[in-house]
């Protein structure tokens, strides 16, 4: 039986990093893809339309899609790793990057990332995601209360109902990690010193 869950990471934008200096970092998407640690390899490959042709997460297929064949060490318990290989599309949106990945064992994991004005309707006593993906953190002290921004992503992962306790987990953190480290590195290419 198949299931999916809906997830929601957000990051802090520093008040000092132009959002939009953030927007065209996630739309050179190479840069993006790279933060992603359990990846191995990666290959730009040319973009097919018919990936895209019957998935309404998807605009009109044009010069906005990429795509990348990866590779990716998948741990499926200590010491004991896997490597899998599936193929994954981006289309540049007008605030962001879009993604679905297709893999092994019918995993598909489509995600969207834009950059936002932080949402203050969250809880303060924690994150408002399974598996505490949220972050509540608040922007740099250098922004007005209010025009502070955040890069938020949102996950609907698809897959057998007995494995998305694991994959949950497991996208979680590794999504988690890409957005920080995709801010951390975005801040040293624009100010040419790191964050902290």
């Amino acid at each position: 039986m198949r299931s999916t869950q809906l997830l929601s990471i957000s990051v802090p934008v520093p008040g000092t990093l132009p959002p939009s200096a953030v927007v065209a970092a996630l739309q050179a998407v190479d840069p993006f893809v790279a933060h992603h640690r359990t990846v191995t390899s990666l290959e730009e490959v040319q973009a097919d339309p018919a990936d895209t042709a019957d998935d309404p997460f998807f605009g009109a297929f044009d010069d906005s899609f990429r795509a990348f064949q990866l590779q990716e060490l998948v741990n499926l318990a200590p010491g004991l790793g896997k490597t899998i290989s599936y193929k994954a599309i981006f289309q540049i949106i007008p605030d962001g990057l879009r993604s679905r990945a297709k893999a092994p064992v019918g995993v598909v994991v489509r995600a969207q990332w834009t950059v936002r004005q932080q949402q203050h309707d969250r809880s303060p006593s924690g994150p408002i995601s399974p598996a505490g993906s949220d972050s509540t953190a608040s922007g740099s002290t250098t922004t007005a209360e209010g025009d502070e921004f955040e890069l938020h992503e949102q996950l609907l992962l698809e897959c057998n109902s007995l494995l998305m306790p694991f994959i949950t987990e497991s996208c979680v953190a590794v999504h988690r990690e890409i957005c920080e480290n995709f801010m951390a590195k975005t801040f040293k290419d624009y100010f040419g010193t790191s964050m902290y």
